[in-house]
C-alpha cells in the first residue's frame, strides 16, 4: 500500500503523457490551465477549417480530438490537481494502461506547425467546382478550379478573359463557390 509520504517523495522524472478528457469546446482552455503549473505540459492539437455559416463560409478553430487533450505529468503526483483543473472531466484509461508513449505525442507535434494548429483545406472547393473571385485585382470573374495547393492554402483557376483561358493560382480566401457545387 501506498502512503502519502511515498507519493510526495515520488521524483518528478515520473512524469508521463496520458490522456485527458474535456469539457467540448474548452480543451483549449484546459490546456492553457494546465501549462500554467511549472511541472505539467499540456498539447491540445487544433484544426482550423471552414464551416458553412448563414452569412457564408468562416474558418473555425477547434480542437483536432474534440473532448480530448494530452498532458505530461506524475500522475501519483498531481491527479487531482488534474482532475479539478477547469475544463478537464477525467484521466482515460485504467491502471497501468493509461500512459501514452513519449514518441507518439513527439511524432504528433512534429507532424503540426509551429503555433499547433493544422490547416483543413476548403472541401467546397474541389476540382470542377465553379467558383467566382470575391478580392483581388481580377475580383468579380467567375471560373473553375483546376486543382487545390493546400502546401500554399491556395488553388489553381481556370478563367476565361477575353476569349482566351488562363490558369491562376489564389488564396482560397479570394474565392466564393458557387451555390449548388
Amino acid at each position: 500500500m501506498t502512503t502519502d509520504k511515498q507519493i510526495l517523495n515520488t521524483p518528478p522524472e515520473l512524469a508521463e503523457w496520458f490522456c485527458l478528457r474535456a469539457q467540448n469546446k474548452r480543451e483549449h482552455i484546459a490546456a492553457a490551465m494546465l501549462n500554467q503549473v511549472e511541472s505539467i505540459e499540456a498539447f491540445c492539437p487544433r484544426i482550423r477549417q471552414f464551416r458553412k455559416t448563414r452569412s457564408g463560409k468562416k474558418r473555425f478553430v477547434d480542437a483536432l480530438f474534440p473532448g480530448y487533450l494530452f498532458a505530461r505529468f506524475n500522475l501519483l503526483q498531481q491527479y487531482r490537481l488534474i482532475i479539478h483543473t477547469h475544463g478537464v472531466l477525467h484521466v482515460v484509461g485504467h491502471d497501468e494502461k493509461r500512459a501514452i508513449p513519449d514518441k507518439l505525442i513527439e511524432d504528433l507535434m512534429a507532424d503540426l506547425p509551429e503555433e499547433g494548429i493544422l490547416d483543413a483545406p476548403d472541401l467546397s472547393c474541389r476540382p470542377g467546382a465553379e467558383i467566382e473571385l470575391i478580392a483581388g485585382s481580377l475580383k468579380g470573374l467567375q471560373g473553375k478550379v483546376l486543382a487545390l495547393l493546400p502546401a500554399e492554402r491556395r488553388v489553381k483557376v481556370l478563367l476565361e478573359i477575353l476569349g482566351r483561358e488562363i490558369t491562376i493560382a489564389v488564396s482560397a480566401e479570394e474565392i466564393h463557390v458557387a451555390s449548388g457545387n
